[in-house]
């Protein structure tokens, strides 16, 4: 359990080392070149992560998968695996850049976009694929720290106009090369490469495996990427900034999910094949914490939504408040929708997965483009909860087939509690974040004194955390 702990801490010291500093860094960015460019760079993101998508397609889950495995077990090996992923770099990035080009566009946005899309090529050198397999979790953490803070660095000492936003894709890849180097200078000493490839029959058979997991998460990404890119392009830049600004904090939010998922749930593959009854009473126990977690953290950042946007982002993202209360909701639903899709996933339920983010997905991608196309952002950033909750609804579906249990209690009385809570403090004459602060306090007595969490979810939590 302690090398468990050390594994878990260092993916969740990584994750919040890395995403924290490039929230700060989104900070220093919207502060210094205003909405509608800091919204250009929410755009350009958003296209460079469905680039990424096209040249990973799943290779990146299948090499973790098969770097795990003993070599002489390996249907694929870790050479083909790093040369395919560097191949489709290759190819996305010859494409898109052909694409953005032939769009007609500012020569600023252009410019912007394509630098961007340079960094794929870094990243898809980057081996933190390799040492997830390996379990050598603290390496991929180093990583992760050293490109955010040469990101964060670079970024405060060479922008400082508007004039300089054109820079700012250069210095995110040479935050990717860091992360790409520090690996890559691991990997001298620890031979990834010692076992040769075996010719080119092996790709096609490598890329078609990939793709199914690729395309799941195609789908599994809609509600993240897809809204910004059609902010910006069928509202304005502007607009697009408001939403990534106010994004930007449910992400940081949503980081507690991620540790919980680390640090809670790891060994859950391995004790649904071995205990059953102790993975169902298991999930059954986190099921009832994340709920109640998700509703407590979503109702405390849109009650404390307008003091958090002007402290974070200033007076010029003044909108932001208003998408950030609703995008709270949205931090409840992701929190309980982590456990249905992991669970599929660590059940050995990859085709259950696989249907429903592909079928929430697609659903969720129509909405969004239908609002956006006639709407305007506060109806757009509604689309996106109605996206999430959609999502959560076909995932939630086929985990009950595999885990049958009362999943409703606990939202019937955490969420109608939250809602009340923070109807009712939105009109207090405090200030927000004292008004969260309260209202959090008493959202927990609530939820301990019906049941919904009680001494047994205590204890367990304690048990984990301190063994």
């Amino acid at each position: 359990m302690a090398n468990l702990k050390e594994k878990a801490f260092w993916i969740s010291f990584g994750d919040i080392a890395g995403r924290g500093l490039s929230f700060i860094t989104s900070i220093y960015l919207a502060r210094v070149l205003g909405a509608e460019f800091y919204g250009l760079i929410t755009v350009a993101i958003s296209i460079l992560g469905y680039a990424t998508w096209f040249s990973d397609l799943g290779l990146h889950q299948i090499g973790t998968r098969e770097t795990a495995k003993q070599p002489s077990k390996r249907i694929f090996r870790v050479l083909e695996v790093f040369r395919l992923r560097l191949f489709l770099g290759i190819i996305v990035l010859i494409i898109s850049t052909m694409v953005i080009s032939m769009i007609d566009m500012g020569e600023i946005e252009k410019q912007v976009m394509l630098g961007y899309l340079y960094s794929l090529i870094p990243y898809m050198a980057l081996m933190e694929w390799f040492y997830a397999g390996k379990q050598e979790f603290g390496k991929i953490a180093l990583s992760k720290v050293l490109n955010g803070l040469t990101y964060f660095i670079l970024i405060y000492f060479m922008v400082e106009t508007v004039e300089d936003v054109t820079t700012v894709p250069v210095l995110y890849t040479v935050g990717i090369v860091t992360a790409a180097l520090t690996l890559g200078t691991f990997a001298l000493k620890d031979k990834p490469f010692s076992l040769p490839s075996r010719g080119f029959q092996i790709y096609p058979d490598l890329l078609k495996t990939s793709s199914i997991l690729g395309l799941g998460q195609f789908f599994a990404q809609v509600v993240s990427l897809l809204p910004p890119l059609l902010v910006g392009a069928l509202m304005s830049l502007r607009d697009a900034g408001i939403y990534g600004a106010a994004f930007k904090i449910v992400l940081i939010a949503m980081m507690v999910d991620r540790v919980f998922v680390n640090l809670l749930l790891p060994n859950l593959s391995s004790m649904w094949s071995q205990n059953r009854s102790a993975a169902v009473s298991k999930v059954k126990l986190i099921y009832g914490i994340l709920t109640v977690g998700g509703a407590l953290i979503g109702m405390a950042t849109a009650i404390g939504a307008e003091q958090i946007i002007f402290l974070l982002f200033g007076d010029n993202y003044a909108e932001s408040v208003v998408v950030l209360q609703i995008l709270s909701v949205m931090i409840s639903v992701t929190f309980i929708n982590s456990l249905f899709s992991f669970g599929l996933i660590a059940t050995n339920k990859d085709k259950e997965f696989f249907i429903a983010t592909c079928f929430g997905g697609t659903v969720s991608a129509l909405i969004i483009f239908g609002i956006a196309a006639f709407g305007d952002l506060v109806m757009v950033t509604i689309s996106v909860v109605f996206a999430e909750i959609i999502i959560t609804f076909f995932t939630y579906f086929w985990f009950r087939k595999v885990i049958p249990s009362n999943y409703v209690k606990p939202i019937l009385i955490s969420y109608p509690l939250a809602i009340i809570l923070f109807l009712l403090f939105s009109l207090s004459p405090l200030m927000p974040l004292i008004n969260a602060l309260i209202a959090s306090i008493i959202f927990i007595l609530v939820i301990v004194k019906t049941g919904v969490l009680d001494r047994q979810h205590m204890l367990w939590i304690k048990s984990k955390l301190s063994t």
